[in-house]
């Protein structure tokens, strides 16, 4: 029970639910815990978060706490993990001295092995943070290559010590340019037109080379005849994971935007499904309709958006289009990450299909009132300037609203949000930050809950 509260409180933690974690981990009593190192190790986070949220006065006392609760988890052993956190909460602090015995004090614990660290690539790595935080920058490079040589995959983990590289770097004054060769490759977001013959080589080429040129490790998007399953198949040539979004069930989708281009994108499409590592179908809708090939463009972008914040990546989306299209209703436009474009023709022997229309409605709730918009941008200006504590949005194409269900799980500053509804925003600059905090059940299915942290409006 104890380890499964700790969890929630670190998710709303993650999601950037600072104030609604730190009074949970109260209520709970976790912060009169005094032997317990997993509710001092996250006690500690959590003073880390308020401290870099309060006005720049509050910061060093709050550090200062956040190094005693890392310091006082690591009393019961020798763990370096909280006390690698300490050393950089003390040179937060100010107290550059302390960060440094702090730091000393790791760096003697690996290298005496007498603590290795939970694998051998955070051992490793922590050993890297402890040297820069010592000044030795040349011997963290070299510690820091070493750590990602043990564990050349696990981008997760070297994101996160990107993250505290970064931030220490920033204190000491020292340039960061460095820390981009440990980066992974670029998750991009391909897009295109239909209506590509399967044989145009031109094409295939030219949108080849843009695909070698971004590199990406990691690909998302749908796979509709033409340019979706041409870029496709670049990402898996060059290595990418191919992460696969459709509107609706395969088989339909291969029904409508598939076979009626003929040649021989139906086995494409087929081969490229049994090699894809995901497959997110956005809708149960017996029929792809253009409303939901919208949604699974934004589901798809933000998961593209995501998965380059996770890792500490770039993100950027691939165009695929007839150059003089014009692109101002491209939500990836509001994003901050580059566009690429391949321009292409479509040929004129394509007969493109018309799908059904369909309807992308989005819900949102607040203290006072339900409402429904037909773009997103409309729905959170509504939540801008509603002024309620909590609020709430959904996206949907059938009739079933789910949006008040959502609203209690709002926190301070934070929209209570459904996974489509928090790519969504995401994918269009409206949020600066999304983290999935569990799931509600409802008779039509279930429905997975984010917490999101809407962007600044412009201007």
């Amino acid at each position: 029970m104890q380890a499964d509260a700790l969890k929630k409180i670190l998710a709303l933690a993650r999601a950037g639910a600072t104030s609604r974690a730190w009074e949970a981990f109260k209520a709970a009593g976790f912060d009169r815990a005094d032997a317990d190192a997993n509710a001092l190790t996250l006690k500690g986070r959590l003073l880390k978060d308020q401290a870099r949220n309060a006005p720049s006065h509050l910061r060093p006392a709050l550090f200062a706490l956040a190094g005693e609760a890392y310091e006082h988890a690591a009393k019961p052993g020798s763990e370096t993990y909280p006390l690698i956190n300490a050393a950089a909460m003390s040179l937060h602090a100010g107290e550059s001295e302390r960060s440094a015995e702090l730091a000393a004090r790791v760096l003697h614990l690996i290298e005496s092995g007498q603590e290795q660290g939970e694998t051998p690539y955070w051992g490793e790595a922590t050993r890297a943070e402890a040297l820069l935080l010592l000044g030795r920058i040349e011997d963290a490079k070299a510690s820091l290559a070493h750590a990602v040589s043990l564990a050349p995959q696990a981008w997760e983990d070297h994101a996160a010590t990107l993250r505290q590289f970064a931030l220490i770097l920033s204190e000491l004054g020292g340039n960061d340019d460095w820390l981009d060769r440990f980066r992974p490759a670029p998750a991009m977001h391909f897009n295109g037109i239909l209506g590509i013959a399967s044989d145009d080589k031109a094409a295939s080429n030219a949108i080849a080379a843009e695909v070698r040129s971004i590199a990406p490790g990691f690909a998302y998007g749908a796979l509709a005849a033409g340019a979706d399953i041409r870029a496709a198949e670049a990402a898996v040539l060059v290595g990418a994971e191919l992460h696969i979004v459709l509107p609706s069930d395969p088989h339909d989708f291969r029904k409508s935007s598939v076979e009626p281009l003929g040649g021989d994108w139906a086995q494409r499409f087929d081969s490229l499904l049994e090699i894809a590592d995901t497959l997110t179908i956005c809708d149960k809708a017996e029929s792809t309709s253009a409303a939901g090939v919208a949604l699974a463009e934004l589901y798809a972008m933000g998961l593209a958006i995501e998965r380059a914040s996770q890792l500490q990546a770039q993100a950027v989306a691939l165009r695929i289009e007839p150059a003089e299209r014009p692109i101002l209703g491209d939500p990836w436009l509001h994003s901050g990450y580059p566009i690429r474009h391949v321009a292409v023709s479509a040929s004129t022997a394509s007969v493109i299909p018309q799908l059904p229309a369909g309807a992308l409605t989005f819900d949102i709730a607040t203290d006072d009132a339900i409402e429904k918009f037909a773009s997103l941008g409309e729905a959170v200006a509504a939540l801008r300037n509603a002024g309620s504590v909590r609020m709430a949005i959904d996206c949907r194409l059938g009739e079933t609203v789910h949006v008040q269900a959502l609203l209690p799980h709002s926190a301070h500053g934070m929209v209570a949000a459904s996974r489509s509804a928090a790519l969504g925003l995401l994918a269009s600059g409206l949020a600066s930050r999304i983290e999935t905090i569990g799931e509600l059940a409802f008779p039509d299915g279930p429905v997975e809950l984010c917490l999101a942290k809407l962007s600044e409006p412009p201007g």
